[in-house]
């Protein structure tokens, strides 16, 4: 399970889901919530075109959709777009305001993946990526989570991640990140919310530890 590489070929689908409410315009480190997200989401799509990249010539590896939720969803990519749809628009970038429709924002990937998951049979399982600081407002987003993590494809269950940005929300400190071993329970975090989302979160498949320790981290099984 979870060992079918993106190619050309076999491209992954991501489905990013970024949380652009009211309360993602709190500070987190030296920046806001909000602004490390479109940081980080610059920086990945730029590593998927680094990786894209063979004998000089860009392939067709990753399939993305994204989709900016607060009171309302945005599809931010207007469906699925190959990454070099993506890029020739600009990297968006997502501000914030508004309630927190965490439900909604999960539906309208449901219903992506409902249209779209025959194409990716061939596929590594798709990755339905949530960035969130986690305090949804409106209807519990659990139902749809789980609705979404039993679609498969030949490769496995579709992958539900997880991205949670807050201050302080680890029980115990890390000061140096390369031999942490990572959360191995939802009592591992101090916040009640990381702990609702771990709980809603797909297990980290070992090939994908694997990839994560290759850039020098020590994520142990589990």
């Amino acid at each position: 399970m979870y060992e079918q590489p993106a190619t050309a070929l076999t491209p992954a689908l991501i489905v990013y889901i970024i949380d652009a409410s009211e309360s993602m315009k709190g500070a987190c480190g030296s920046t806001t919530k909000i602004a490390l997200v479109n940081r980080a989401l610059r920086d990945v799509l730029k590593d998927m075109v680094r990786r894209s990249f063979r004998d000089g010539i860009p392939q067709q590896r990753y399939h993305i959709a994204i989709y900016a939720y607060a009171s309302r969803v945005v599809d931010v990519t207007s469906g699925v777009r190959d990454l070099a749809s993506v890029l020739e628009v600009g990297i968006p970038e997502v501000t914030a305001g508004g309630e927190t429709d965490t439900s909604a924002a999960f539906a309208a990937a449901e219903l992506l993946l409902q249209r779209h998951l025959t194409q990716y049979q061939r596929c590594p399982a798709p990755l339905v990526c949530h960035l969130t600081d986690g305090k949804f407002t409106t209807a519990d987003p659990t139902p749809i989570i789980r609705r979404i993590q039993a679609m498969q494809v030949p490769d496995g269950n579709v992958l539900v991640e997880n991205i949670f940005v807050a201050n302080n929300m680890l029980r115990n400190p890390v000061a140096d990140w390369a031999p942490w071993g990572g959360v191995k329970r939802a009592k591992d975090l101090a916040d009640e919310y990381a702990q609702f989302f771990f709980d809603r979160s797909s297990p980290l498949p070992e090939s994908y530890r694997i990839n994560v320790n290759n850039y020098g981290y020590a994520l142990e099984p589990g």
